[in-house]
């Protein structure tokens, strides 16, 4: 059997949670073979992790990449009546057309449409001109157009990707990675499955929002096109999975089919975090995990260290994680400790196996403004570790009333949880017994992987075998 894993912005060229997940559901599934579909911004990256010898293919799609030149082909009627009613369609949040629509860009069609078409002809320039029209009559037309053109720019480059051969399509995505999913089960009748970890079209949204390059119509332009793709993948994916329910009701507020979404939780291995053992150590240690970036928002860390500081004497201060992926902001972190006088008691460890330090950890904090299902703090569950974690994703499921929860971006709220594990002993031994058995019980790697393993048994049909010969 051969799965293709459809993949944007993550493995194997960044270390993260959702790289973390793939590299494990590859090597714990050695009967079957592995293709790497992945979309990166740029071409030939580093790549972060050694690929298991069941990956046996790697195909890139790069942004930066130039759209193949093709003489621009005669054009029918039709096939531009087909792409007007693929737009109104969309305008209208439907997909009814997209079959057709994609049937208009088959690479090695005599008869396709090529990206020279779309940005060149006449038909294409009038269908502009209608949506413009139609959507931002006030808004410079100049502006609008090369705000489409940076929409659709890379939608095309993907249209024109090779598809690497399968027998399950498996994006852990929607955006670009759900496109090439719902593609590929097109073209080539495959099944396609769907995980999200996080829900692409809400993350997006949230950095459209923040973002300062961006006006207010172009803002609009940026998120339908991400919810356009979102419910073009939930349209063509067999299976839809979410890994915790309030996630799965954000799908179906996005035109999931409820009768294909299921939930699939996050897991460790639960084994090798049962047999740490504690180690006796001099301070009250306070951990981080993650990587260095905004989104983990490190920084609100370092601000409640000083309060605990201030509170413990004894505390002391581990950042665990990657530092490379955003220097500018590991150099942000470093002058806000050496302006908080906290360079005695602050250490960054760089990229560690985290085993390592959860024997002599009190207390692992997580202070990300974003998140999903965060492994981080179910590893600090099962090895025994209290978590004082932010509101987001599903960490309030996760921790219930075994750990302590707290508001994003509240430094002091954070720091309260910490000094109430330190100055609780039996608050906090019965959140350590409690979260143990539970994250035991419920987030068993190999029963989650074994779950994968059955669905892409189930629609790895026999006949699709017949590719090899």
């Amino acid at each position: 059997m051969r799965v293709c894993l459809i993949i944007e912005g993550a493995y194997p060229y960044i270390v993260g949670g959702v790289s973390v997940w793939v590299h494990l559901l590859i090597q714990n599934l050695p009967h079957i073979e592995f293709v790497l579909w992945t979309i990166t911004p740029e071409r030939n990256q580093p790549l972060k992790y050694e690929l298991p010898p069941n990956v046996v293919e790697h195909v890139e799609v790069a942004l930066d990449m130039k759209l193949p030149l093709h003489a621009r082909k005669k054009r029918t009627r039709s096939q531009w009546q087909i792409i007007q009613h693929f737009h109104q369609d969309m305008d209208e949040g439907r997909i009814q057309f997209f079959h057709d629509f994609l049937h208009q860009f088959l690479p090695h069609d005599p008869g396709g449409l090529s990206a020279d078409n779309i940005f060149h002809d006449f038909e294409s320039w009038q269908l502009l001109k209608e949506m413009y029209e139609k959507h931002h009559p006030i808004t410079p037309f100049i502006k609008y157009y090369w705000t489409w053109r940076a929409t659709h720019m890379p939608l095309f480059k993907m249209l024109h990707a090779r598809i690497p051969h399968a027998d399950v399509y498996h994006a852990v995505s929607t955006g670009y990675a759900g496109l090439l999913g719902a593609m590929a089960k097109i073209r080539t009748g495959r099944p396609f499955l769907l995980t999200e970890h996080g829900i692409y079209a809400k993350e997006r949204e949230m950095e459209i929002n923040q973002s300062e390059i961006h006006s207010g119509y172009e803002r609009e332009m940026w998120k339908n096109m991400f919810r356009s793709l979102a419910k073009i993948a939930y349209t063509h994916a067999d299976r839809i999975i979410a890994l915790f329910q309030k996630n799965q009701n954000l799908q179906l507020s996005l035109g999931a089919p409820p009768e294909r979404c299921f939930v699939i939780p996050n897991g460790i291995r639960v084994r090798d975090f049962l047999k740490i053992e504690r180690k006796p150590h001099e301070h009250f240690n306070v951990g981080f995990i993650g990587r260095l970036v905004p989104i983990k928002d490190v920084k609100t860390f370092v601000l409640a260290a000083r309060i605990i500081r201030d509170a413990l004497p004894q505390a002391r201060f581990y950042i665990i994680g990657p530092q490379d992926e955003r220097d500018d902001y590991f150099q942000e972190l470093k002058i806000l400790v050496d302006n908080l006088e906290l360079n005695d008691v602050i250490e960054f460890t760089g990229k560690v196996d985290v085993k390592n330090y959860f024997p002599i950890l009190d207390v692992l904090c997580l202070t990300s403004v974003k998140e999903a299902q965060p492994l981080s703090i179910i590893e600090a569950m099962v090895a025994g570790v209290p978590v004082v974690a932010t509101r987001v994703g599903d960490v309030e499921d996760i921790l219930q009333d075994d750990g302590i929860v707290v508001p994003p971006k509240r430094p002091d709220k954070l720091a309260d949880g910490v000094i109430r594990f330190a100055s609780d002993p039996e608050f906090r031994r019965r959140c350590i017994q409690n979260a143990r058995e539970r994250a035991v019980r419920q987030y068993d790697l190999d029963a989650l992987i074994q779950r994968y393993d059955e669905l892409y048994q189930e629609y790895a049909k026999p006949e699709a075998e017949r590719w090899r010969a």
